[in-house]
């Protein structure tokens, strides 16, 4: 069997606060099949980050007493370090506020979809759950309450700019139906497949920037408004290979690779599974070729978070102190999906 060309990352998480154990499993299932390929002769880019440009972190700096910038930066070491204590073999780490290469590709990918009629203003009023940074509809909600983070979300109503998601209901359920763009495990691809055949709305992506406190990347051609952090974040995938930049690394890790996977979180999925490649098709740049989606690490049956509720089982850190990286690795992986083997 010839080499290919394998290009691989995890999500970004958000600095408001500090890892914890639930998204180190990510890193060390990413690890490990990255070393995997590599062992089987195969050219391998492992990519990782965190989200930098939230509200998230915005509110989390303004509890803290400090400047986003500061906590922002602080947690991001944090984070980056993970690849001491669990071994991880990280090819790059991007942190979207200030590495170079970010804000260019943002903003290349925004005027991308610009260019083809994809984005347009409108007002918009909606229920906003500011932890998973999303609108919900009612009918979405568990008790009135947002069903990832069990609280309840505010009702925001500004102008904001629009991506026709609605436009790209037919191509990905093609796509994914077929198993071109492969989102795996098969429960995982229902539910997405479910969700787009309800009939896709459009998306807000962008915030004014005075709820965004004028954090994030300014929408380009509007300074009133920033692009929205999960269109921001997303571009994380292609703007750390240098697609606003011109660098070559694009073409090489991105057009031309054999497989281009996403490890992700099941929480994550729409975002992966639906918006991404749809924004992708706007832009007219090639999709992943895989999602494959994990479940969540759980203590007394309640997933782990940075807000807590496992104790020290929380911080990945402290667990390798206590009881080393062989341990904490294999606790990751003994809770690795089927997709993630292969």
């Amino acid at each position: 069997m010839s080499a290919s060309r394998v290009y691989l990352s995890t999500t970004i998480p958000y600095v408001n606060s500090k890892a914890h154990l639930g998204f180190a499993l990510e890193l060390v299932q990413a690890d490990v099949l990255a070393r995997h390929h590599r062992r089987t002769g195969d050219e391998v880019r492992l990519q990782s980050g965190t989200d930098d440009n939230s509200l998230k972190n915005v509110l989390a700096a303004e509890a803290a007493g400090c400047r986003t910038q500061d906590l922002v930066a602080a947690n991001g070491r944090a984070f980056a370090e993970l690849s001491g204590p669990l071994a991880l073999s990280y090819d790059d780490f991007i942190h979207t506020s200030t590495d170079p290469r970010h804000r260019p590709g943002a903003e290349r990918l925004w005027r991308a979809c610009e260019v083809r009629g994809d984005l347009y203003r409108r007002d918009y009023e909606g229920l906003y759950c500011v932890g998973c940074e999303q609108f919900y509809k009612p009918a979405e909600l568990t008790g009135g309450r947002c069903p990832e983070h069990g609280t309840p979300p505010e009702r925001v109503a500004e102008r904001n700019w629009f991506f026709r998601l609605s436009r790209y209901g037919q191509q990905l359920e093609e796509l994914i139906g077929s198993g071109r763009l492969r989102v795996e495990p098969a429960a995982r691809r229902n539910e997405v497949l479910a969700f787009i055949r309800a009939g896709l709305e459009d998306i807000s992506v962008s915030r004014s920037v005075d709820r965004a406190r004028g954090w994030g990347i300014p929408v380009p051609g509007d300074a009133s408004q920033v692009i929205y952090v999960w269109f921001d974040a997303l571009g994380n995938y292609i703007s750390a290979l240098g697609y606003g930049t011109g660098s070559d690394e694009y073409r090489h890790w991105w057009t031309e690779a054999d497989r281009r996977i996403h490890l992700v979180g099941k929480g994550v999925v729409r975002f992966h599974a639906v918006y991404w490649p749809a924004i992708l098709l706007s832009a007219g740049e090639p999709l992943p070729t895989e999602i494959a989606v994990h479940d969540y690490l759980t203590a007394g049956g309640r997933k782990l978070s940075k807000s807590g509720g496992a104790g020290e089982l929380a911080d990945p850190v402290e667990l390798v102190g206590r009881y080393g990286t062989d341990a904490v690795r294999w606790l990751s992986l003994i809770h690795i999906s089927e997709p993630t083997r292969q």
